[in-house]
């Protein structure tokens, strides 16, 4: 039996192990979800620095809108009769043991309310943020009818009527920017030399005295009101009967509030509206006591007694009422179309998706490829990618958001593909993901544009992503699936 020399035994060679840049196709998905993760920190910080600028543009607004008084509201004219009333204390016997006088106040809302203006904002600036600001004149109307006090069951010899007020209501006495004018029968009516300011519902007030006639009788009164102020303005309906008129050269209004104009015009020149608002619709009665609005009456329910307020309990501020408690007003807004810091957020929240595709682009290259890509290159292009959003954030505060998310796609497509194509060392892997990175930008600039559809343009996106991965990758064996070791040097 012949023996065949050792030197002669072909050994097989055992199979090559994989080091980590050999590694198995499914660890590289881990790193690339790591890498995925750790890419939320910056975003988390540019999502931060939106809110710093928001901040910052909030406190220039202020800065601008406080000189002129803020947003204007008109709160209403109200008539303020005082009457002679007792306060009366007993004991637990129900015997009164004693009896102080004091002065309470009955107000009364006008028959009718007309108030009129024609308004052209203009833009000033602070910095890089400008805020619409306004002046202009409203023209008012009212008409109250004669004096009631009968359902109060008061004697009329305790009414004050030589005391009696009218009040005009202003949210800020900085918007004001002449005394107003009010004449009753043609007569400017004088300012009130002592204020009934206990019993007035309204955050600032003008007062002016009535002669003891037109109370007793009702009376019709006309004026001017001189306003300033800037982004909006506001007008509470507290009359039987209301009706509002604004016009405007602004072509962005938006129109908020408890009631909606019940005609509009709008077009690139401005607006008008036109409201007409019932008093049944708004919280107000047509006359009151001041100590009594806002008290906690009980009600009887099956099960016992419930207690609750007529109206707001922060309505009731000693003993009167303050409008500032419902926010139930016209408001006409003058805003900016578009607000870019908003715009910003929404893409950041949707910025995950859309730094998962460039990576599931490049991992399936490098699986179609001799190429290995490092973590690092990941990496690289993921800030790429994260750069977009602050890139977005820095020019839409100097040009329109559209141009802004024009110039980060562009500059992160071309970015991104030249790169791309360097790692890979075959342009053609570049324009790919540039035309990938290029139609996902397309779809987030979609679900910007149509708002009420987002969810469901985002949702076909996504399911789009995954079933075109599934089918990529439908033959590729996992398990035994590797990137390809690089390739040898050229023996010389």
């Amino acid at each position: 039996m012949d023996i065949q020399d050792s030197a002669d035994t072909v050994v097989p060679k055992a199979p090559r192990k994989i080091a980590f840049f050999h590694q198995p196709a499914w660890l590289k998905p881990l790193i690339v979800f790591i890498m995925l993760l750790l890419l939320l920190i910056p975003l988390a910080f540019i999502r931060s620095l939106v809110n710093d600028r928001e901040q910052y543009q909030r406190t220039a607004e202020k800065s601008i809108m406080e000189p002129v008084g803020g947003e204007p509201c008109i709160e209403g004219l109200l008539l303020v009769v005082p009457y002679d009333d007792a306060l009366q204390y007993v004991n637990t016997n129900g015997t009164v043991i004693k009896t102080e006088k004091k002065v309470n106040y009955i107000l009364a809302v006008p028959e009718t309310y007309e108030l009129t203006t024609h308004i052209d904002p203009y833009r000033l600036s602070r910095g890089i943020f400008t805020v619409p600001i306004f002046s202009g004149d409203m023209f008012v109307k009212a008409s109250f009818s004669r004096f009631r006090f009968s359902q109060f069951n008061i004697d009329e010899k305790k009414i004050r009527y030589q005391d009696a007020v009218l009040i005009l209501g202003i949210k800020d006495k900085k918007t004001l920017t002449a005394y107003p004018v009010l004449k009753v029968n043609g007569v400017p009516l004088a300012e009130a030399l002592t204020a009934q300011a206990d019993a007035s519902p309204f955050h600032n007030a003008v007062y002016y005295t009535l002669p003891k006639d037109v109370v007793y009788s009702g009376f019709t009164l006309e004026g001017t009101i001189s306003i300033q102020g800037g982004k909006s303005l506001s007008i509470v309906p507290l009359a039987t009967d209301n009706r509002f008129a604004v016009q405007s050269s602004w072509a962005a209004p938006s129109f908020s509030g408890g009631w909606l104009p019940k005609d509009r015009t709008l077009s690139a020149a401005g607006f008008s509206a036109d409201w007409h608002i019932s008093g049944l619709s708004t919280m107000f009665p047509q006359t009151w006591k001041a100590h009594e609005f806002g008290t906690i009456i009980d009600t009887v329910i099956e099960g016992g007694t419930d207690r609750y307020s007529r109206f707001d309990d922060d309505y009731d501020k000693g003993g009167t009422a303050e409008v500032h408690a419902n926010p139930e007003m016209v408001q006409v807004s003058f805003i900016t179309p578009v607000n870019h810091y908003s715009r910003v957020k929404r893409c950041i929240t949707y910025a995950i998706l859309f730094l998962a595709v460039p990576f599931l682009a490049i991992f399936l290259c490098e699986l179609w490829s001799t190429v290995r890509i490092h973590p690092i290159q990941y990496f690289l292009i993921g800030i790429a990618d994260i750069l977009f959003y602050l890139l977005l954030l820095s020019f839409s505060e100097h040009v329109s958001f559209n141009i802004s998310y024009l110039i980060a796609t562009v500059g992160v497509c071309i970015v991104v593909g030249l790169y791309t194509g360097a790692i890979f060392k075959k342009m053609h892997w570049g324009l790919l993901l540039m035309a990938v990175q290029a139609i996902s930008y397309l779809l987030l600039f979609g679900i910007l544009q149509s708002e009420n559809y987002a969810l469901l343009i985002g949702s076909i996106g996504i399911f789009c992503v995954v079933a075109l991965l599934m089918f990529l990758t439908r033959k590729i064996d996992w398990y035994s699936a590797s990137f390809a070791p690089p390739s040898p040097p050229d023996s010389k």
